[in-house]
């Protein structure tokens, strides 16, 4: 057996350790398997690089874990890769009282003004009593399911544009930290006196305040006043749609929501809110609000100070409930009753004894023995019946003082009591269609 001479040993070690290197850094990388060809390929004489890092295999890259795969979006979704928005719990037992005000000036501001620190005091009463006061978009995105809100909840309204709004009542608002929107009308914007100006409004819409449509002229929609059918259509488109279009433009917003100029509207007037794009409409009726209420025609308890025992129902929760859009009406709203009682809503009369009537068709398939008239101040009174034309009417059982007076009709359709209610007044010295102290006669 021949032996192996020290230089071969020398080599064989040599070429096995190469080739364990070669074996593994083949496995480590790509790259390295070239390099160590090279050193194979180079006689034992040739010179090392000078940079020992050259030889070094690559690092083996660290394993990242898989993107985790999302759902797949609901079909007809942007992109499947978009997750799908969480459902919202929303509460649709919950109601709203939306609070109606013109002027914080007390009574020099007229019979439509309340005194600041009375104001103040139906702020504080809402708190006290754990209703919450929510914003207009919080309102609206109820109603579109996208968000809950607590059982009972109150909107803070202010309406045609006095400046008291802004000088008054918004720092008693902001005590509180309430929310609240500004129904204008555009004509009455910037002409000086106790008006308030685009500016002014603007500041506002900066600081959340929902900026809300009150017409351009605050004129009573519903009357053509004169007018030929064509004049009176494109009246009203620019009554409603102009006065929306302008408000968007001067303060750079969306306008949402729609204020009835004396809480008055009829079909036509409905179709032009329709068109304009309003998420809601509201008139002076005051209800509590239900998830399902027509959003064309939703009740405000509106202050008058002649009247507080209104607002009174506002604050105490316990008016009537609006009805849904897909049932029978709970209670039916002011305006479809002005269009269909005598004397209308806001009439002064000069007659002691005159003919109280309504037309109760809106109600749906009434109970006819389940009818009922009453007469503030007096209480149930006699009436007629007239089931084809489903009109009841009675006369005062003795002559009106003068003053204001409400007629309250109410019956049941399929078990609920349903209801309605206007108002007129008896002025000897007045006359009939003589408008109640309209919103005009308190402008400066």
């Amino acid at each position: 057996m021949s032996v192996l001479s020290p230089f071969m040993k020398k080599l064989i070690v040599l070429l096995v350790v190469l080739a364990g290197s070669y074996l593994a850094l083949k496995k480590w990388s790509p790259g390295s398997a070239e390099k160590i060809s090279g050193i194979f390929s180079r006689g034992r004489g040739d010179a090392v690089a000078s940079d020992p890092e050259q030889w070094l295999p690559a690092p083996e890259p660290v394993p990242t874990p898989a993107p985790k795969m999302m759902e797949a979006a609901p079909s007809g979704s942007v992109s499947a890769t978009v997750p799908a928005v969480p459902r919202v719990a929303v509460d649709k037992t919950a109601q709203v009282v939306v609070l109606c005000y013109h002027r914080v000036e007390g009574a020099a501001g007229g019979s439509l003004s309340i005194a600041p620190d009375l104001f103040e005091r139906h702020m504080q009463r809402l708190r006290d009593s754990g209703i919450a006061v929510i914003s207009m978009q919080d309102f609206l995105a109820w109603r579109r399911n996208e968000k809950s809100i607590r059982p009972r909840c109150a909107i803070i309204t202010l309406d045609d544009g006095y400046v008291s709004a802004v000088e008054v009542a918004r720092p008693i608002l902001k005590k509180f930290d309430y929310p609240w929107t500004y129904f204008i009308y555009t004509k009455y914007v910037g002409t000086g006196g106790k008006s308030v100006t685009w500016e002014q409004l603007a500041a506002l819409r900066d600081e959340g305040v929902e900026i809300g449509c009150h017409s351009v002229s605050h004129i009573n929609l519903r009357e053509q006043h004169g007018k030929s059918s064509e004049v009176y259509n494109a009246w009203l488109r620019d009554e409603i749609i102009g006065a929306k279009e302008l408000i968007e433009k001067k303060l750079a917003t969306r306008c949402a929501v729609f204020a009835y100029p004396e809480g008055r509207y009829s079909p036509k007037v409905l179709e032009v809110v329709k068109q304009a794009g309003f998420d809601a409409a509201f008139t002076v009726y005051g209800q509590r609000v239900t998830h399902g209420a027509s959003g064309d025609r939703i009740g405000r308890y509106a202050w008058y100070s002649k009247r507080p025992q209104d607002m009174e129902q506002g604050l105490n929760f316990s008016g009537p409930v609006s009805a849904s859009e897909e049932e029978s009406p709970v209670a039916a709203e002011l305006a479809a009753s002005m269009m269909l009682t005598q004397p209308m809503h806001g009439d002064v009369t000069a007659d002691p004894e005159p003919l109280l009537k309504a037309n109760l068709g809106s109600f749906g398939n009434i109970d006819e023995g389940s009818v009922a008239m009453r007469l503030s101040g007096v209480g149930p009174i006699p009436f007629k019946y007239d089931s084809e034309t489903k009109t009841v009417q009675a006369r005062p059982p003795q002559r009106l003082k003068p003053g204001e007076h409400t007629v309250v009709v109410s019956a049941k359709v399929a078990g609920k009591r349903v209801e309605t209610q206007w108002t007129f007044r008896f002025d000897p010295a007045g006359g009939l269609n003589a408008t109640l102290e309209t919103f005009s006669t308190n402008k400066p």
